[in-house]
């Protein structure tokens, strides 16, 4: 693979830090919402017990650091495979500065340490979850916690689920909904319906972006061997799964506030994300532009996030 790189000597600390927060993307900072919204169905349902903030705190901290290590992994193999360099030569993405692996502010080697360190963190933070919560964390919560991390870590390494038909789905789908129910299930050791239909919300909103990204890569994702579903299956068929799944994510975005216990009259609060989900719909299925549409996912997530925190309170 031939790729322009810069020489590492003369990168000043500042520049390698950010060379850093780009390969965790953490500009990427909607995965917060899940747990901020986790935290205020908490709070909603006046549910609380010793030791619950040092906890929750802790699982932010593993959710930020599994994300880290898993879009390190994701960038490592992109870059060894050639289909990041495909894809980012088309000139549809933001500039290649955003992948340090490509602009040589990275080494290989330092990307994969990263990964590896923060990976360690992830999984370190779930038993770290038995000092402030006095030994009282339930097996199953963490064989999940564990479970989850590890599907994470191997979207695109190991196992490689965003290689598969439908894994890239399944891995989006399952991290995004388990940052909800997970730190509200630990503290609760229950599940709401609120709760529930919070955590799928969340998962579709994050899968509505990324199918969107990934019908844009199909063909670099194809032509290095990446077989995602908007590879493999046709242009028509899915558009269709994408306008399914968006019709799926304005159904639960005001389930809470008809079979829930949000305040009905405080859907008002969402109004803005049903706004945009339909101009995400309209410039991603009827206009094709796919990067619009991405982005456009994006402040569809945030006006979702925001919206039903303002409800919760409020409730």
């Amino acid at each position: 693979m031939t790729t322009e790189t810069i020489q590492s000597t003369g990168i000043s600390f500042g520049e390698k830090a950010g060379a850093y927060f780009r390969l965790g993307k953490l500009r990427v900072y909607h995965h917060f919402y899940a747990w901020l919204l986790a935290v205020l169905l908490l709070a909603h349902e006046s549910i609380s017990k010793p030791g619950m903030a040092a906890a929750l705190g802790l699982i932010l901290v593993g959710m930020i650091a599994m994300k880290v290590a898993t879009c390190a992994a994701d960038d490592v193999v992109g870059f060894r495979d050639g289909s990041d360099a495909k894809n980012y030569a088309t000139g549809g993405h933001l500039p290649k500065s955003n992948k340090p692996l490509l602009s040589g502010m990275l080494s290989e080697r330092e990307a994969i340490t990263f990964g590896i360190v923060t990976g360690l963190i992830a999984f370190g933070t779930g038993l770290a979850l038995l000092i402030p919560l006095d030994g009282d964390v339930p097996i199953p919560f963490l064989i999940g916690y564990f479970v989850v991390i590890a599907v994470a870590v191997q979207y695109s390494w190991l196992f490689k689920f965003s290689y598969r038909p439908t894994g890239l789905e399944f891995v989006i789908f399952l991290v995004n909904t388990a940052e909800v129910l997970g730190p509200y299930w630990i503290i609760a050791r229950h599940w709401s319906t609120d709760a529930v239909l919070i955590g799928l919300l969340i998962g579709v909103c994050m899968l509505l972006v990324v199918s969107y990204a990934n019908f844009g890569d199909r063909e670099g994702d194809a032509a290095s061997g990446r077989r995602t579903l908007a590879a493999v299956i046709s242009p028509t068929i899915y558009r269709g799964l994408i306008a399914v799944l968006s019709v799926l994510s304005l159904a639960l975005l005001v389930a809470p506030f008809v079979i829930g216990s949000l305040n009905p009259w405080l859907v008002v609060c969402v109004l803005p994300a049903i706004v945009l989900r339909a101009m995400q719909i309209r410039a991603g299925l009827i206009q094709d532009q796919v990067q619009r549409a991405v982005i456009l996912g994006f402040r569809s997530t945030d006006a979702v996030g925001l919206g039903l925190a303002a409800a919760l309170v409020l409730s």
